[in-house]
C-alpha cells in the first residue's frame, strides 16, 4: 500500500504537475476564447498530456516511453475533465 501512494504521490507532485497544469490551462485557453467547441477540451488536454509525456526527457525517473506517454495521457485528460469527455460520449451521466 505504501508503494502505492509513494507512486501517486510523486506522480502528481512531482514531474508529472507539469502536464496537468499545462493541460489545464491549455483547456481554459481554448474555452475562453471559444475556439474550438468545448466538447473537444478534454481530449485536447489528453493529447497535449501525451505529447509532453513523449518529448520532455526524463519527466518521469526511470519510465520507459509507452509508460511515459500513457502517465502523460492520463494526467493530461485528468487535469481537463476526465468525467466530462465521457458525459460528451454518451450523454448526460449524472
Amino acid at each position: 500500500m505504501e508503494a502505492i501512494v509513494d507512486f501517486i504521490t510523486n506522480l502528481f507532485f512531482g514531474n508529472g504537475l507539469i502536464i496537468a497544469v499545462t493541460a489545464f490551462v491549455i483547456g481554459a485557453i481554448i474555452k475562453k476564447i471559444n475556439v474550438i467547441p468545448n466538447n473537444y477540451i478534454p481530449l485536447i488536454g489528453g493529447t497535449v498530456g501525451l505529447i509532453l509525456g513523449l518529448v520532455i526527457p526524463d519527466l518521469f525517473d526511470g519510465k520507459d516511453l509507452i509508460t511515459s506517454m500513457c502517465l502523460g495521457l492520463a494526467l493530461g485528460w485528468a487535469a481537463t475533465g476526465g468525467h466530462e469527455t465521457l458525459r460528451n460520449l454518451k450523454g448526460d451521466i449524472k
